[in-house]
């Protein structure tokens, strides 16, 4: 007399194999969507402090322990920095002009003129197996009306070094 095991008692060892298989896909999905969702993280912590650091420029208030007097370009870049809300981002890299109507970089920090701050970052992987699009490079560019004009500051640009691969041209 023959005895038939169980139909799941045999492909126990199957669903193991599979599983094996299948698994580092998974894995691979899964940490690239952490990674995906920490750069979209750390690109709109990017907008945002560069939105509030050309805000406080702007008025001449910073916040966060920023402030100098007399007011200066490193003021701001300093606002802008901290303002900035980044998780795996490093090499955080500021460049800071007054610009005129036509958007040209002007000398002179005036009332009506527009404020332009751009920031860029180099975005690190958690895994490491992710590829990040431009590099790993984040950037960024506000522009402003320069709403308070009573001080103007000492330095009328400020430029960081850009990170490694990138450049300020398209600032």
């Amino acid at each position: 007399m023959r005895h038939w095991l169980g139909r799941g008692h045999r492909e126990g060892g199957a669903a193991a194999v599979e599983f094996a298989l299948v698994m580092p896909i998974l894995f691979l999905l899964l940490f690239g969507i952490i990674d995906y969702g920490l750069l979209f993280f750390d690109s709109i912590g990017l907008r945002q402090g560069a939105r509030e650091g050309a805000r406080q420029a702007v008025v001449q208030k910073t916040s966060g322990g920023c402030t100098a007097s007399p007011y200066t370009a490193t003021s701001m870049k300093c606002a802008v920095t901290k303002a900035t809300d980044l998780t795996l981002a490093t090499n955080v890299a500021v460049k800071i002009t007054p610009v005129d109507s036509a958007g040209a970089e002007t000398p002179t920090w005036s009332q009506g003129s527009q404020l332009k701050v751009c920031v860029q970052a180099k975005e690190q992987s958690l895994t490491g197996y992710v590829p990040f699009p431009a590099g790993g490079i984040m950037k960024t560019k506000t522009l402003m009306s320069i709403e308070e004009a009573t001080t103007p500051p000492t330095v009328t640009q400020i430029a960081d070094t850009a990170p490694a691969g990138s450049d300020w041209s398209w600032c």
